[in-house]
């Protein structure tokens, strides 16, 4: 069996990523794992939410609460949206509760960077 294949033998998509707007925010939420295959799915729901985002210069908030792997090119990508926000003076939130992405962000210190959050709710509510 190898990654990607459910005990059926069926494959199975390593990562779903979905967009939804919410108010003048637009969520990106991803479920799975963000590595090198899989992070071009992200890149482009966070492109998409920046556009969808500049209409209304509400924040991009980013949903990792369903991701159990987060590599370095997830990283990358973080940091990528982060600036280009800055640039655009959209905020980009990310929602990282205690599992593997909180401690890769601690692990790089990306935590000093970027704005972090516990649940979508808090990320939603905070003032910019």
């Amino acid at each position: 069996m190898s990654i990607g294949d459910d005990r059926r033998g069926e494959w199975v998509d390593p990562l779903r990523a979905e967009r939804e707007t919410r108010g003048d925010a637009v969520v990106v939420r991803a479920f799975g794992q963000v590595d090198s295959h899989t992070a071009s799915e992200l890149g482009e729901q966070l492109a998409a939410a920046f556009t969808d985002a500049a209409a209304g210069r509400g924040p991009v908030v980013v949903d990792l609460t369903g991701v159990d792997f987060l590599a370095s090119v997830g990283l990358s990508l973080l940091v990528e949206y982060h600036q280009l926000g800055v640039r655009r003076g959209t905020p980009l939130r990310v929602v990282a509760p205690a599992r593997n992405p909180l401690r890769a962000l601690r692990a790089t210190m990306l935590d000093q960077t970027l704005e972090l959050y516990r649940t979508v709710p808090e990320a939603l509510s905070a003032v910019s």
